[in-house]
């Protein structure tokens, strides 16, 4: 599958997200989708990442594996796995859980041809 083909999915199944992309192992954009809200997702989303990051590490916690920031309007979920990164928009209300589930599962199939699984 590729990493098109696995957003494709993803938007099909999670009916919340509003803009999906998928981030390197340098931050930069793998793939994005749909239109406006997904292209400056990249930018947002690294910088998103490294204050979260920032954030654990002065309270000593360990490695982020996930960050969700939520508001009446909706959210924006990233998750890191593989070595890549994947953040979502939503509206509001996700269910948050089912949410990061779903951005694991499309970096998985997104990556599993290139890792041999």
């Amino acid at each position: 599958m590729t990493i098109d083909e696995a957003i494709r999915d993803l938007l099909n199944v999670s009916t919340d997200i509003q803009g999906v992309a998928v981030l390197g192992p340098e931050g930069d954009i793998a793939a994005a989708g749909p239109g406006v809200v997904a292209a400056d997702l990249g930018v947002t989303a690294a910088r998103l990442w490294e204050a979260a990051v920032a954030r654990a590490a002065a309270f000593g916690e360990s490695l982020l594996d996930h960050v969700v920031v939520q508001d009446a309007n909706g959210a924006v979920a990233m998750l890191a796995a593989r070595g890549r990164r994947i953040a979502a928009v939503t509206g509001p209300r996700p269910a948050v859980g089912l949410l990061l589930f779903d951005l694991r599962t499309c970096l998985g199939d997104a990556f599993a041809e290139e890792e041999g699984q």
